[in-house]
């Protein structure tokens, strides 16, 4: 349990961390989003796995320290959280799997060649920087997707803790 658990909380922060840049950058990007719908979608759909997280780190803490209670929604709202942030997980992968069957022509010919100042940028450099950009959002979407399996399983444990010893509904809210 110690490794799952140490595993848990290395998962929760640095998806705290990558979630909250991605959010610093799609709040900056408002500025000049030609579609401001699609920016506000992208913050929900962000917004609802940095809340994943920040219900994961309310769960390790009552874990660690059994005296500090939850609210009686807690385990339905991770639940639904999980979800959310699950299907995020799925999204990233699927990016992936689309971005992986593109072909090295279309993928030059769909980008700007005017963000390259009129330059055309080696084969080598654009296959290089898709494969490493490709890596990281592999590696992304399986710290979310392992993080909301943990977050299933330590919550079972919680809930099998505080059944034991009374009933989850009589705690009292924050």
């Amino acid at each position: 349990m110690a490794f799952s658990f140490g595993l848990f909380r290395f998962l929760t922060y640095g998806n705290l961390v990558v979630v909250g840049f991605f959010m610093l950058f799609v709040a900056m990007a408002m500025i000049v989003a030609p579609s401001m719908s699609s920016v506000l979608i992208s913050l929900l759909v962000l917004g609802a796995v940095l809340y994943h997280n920040i219900l994961c780190l309310r769960l390790q803490r009552s874990l660690v320290r059994p005296t500090i209670p939850l609210p009686r929604n807690f385990p339905t709202l991770l639940m639904v959280m999980s979800v959310l942030s699950f299907i995020y997980a799925m999204l990233v992968f699927r990016n992936i799997m689309f971005l992986m069957s593109i072909s090295d022509n279309e993928f030059m010919k769909m980008m700007d060649q005017n963000a390259l100042s009129g330059q055309q940028a080696p084969l080598e450099l654009v296959n290089a920087i898709r494969k490493f950009v490709t890596v990281l959002a592999f590696i992304h979407g399986l710290a979310i997707a392992v993080n909301c399996v943990l977050s299933s399983v330590f919550l079972n444990r919680w809930k099998k803790l505080y059944a034991d010893n009374t009933d989850i509904d009589s705690f009292p809210e924050e």
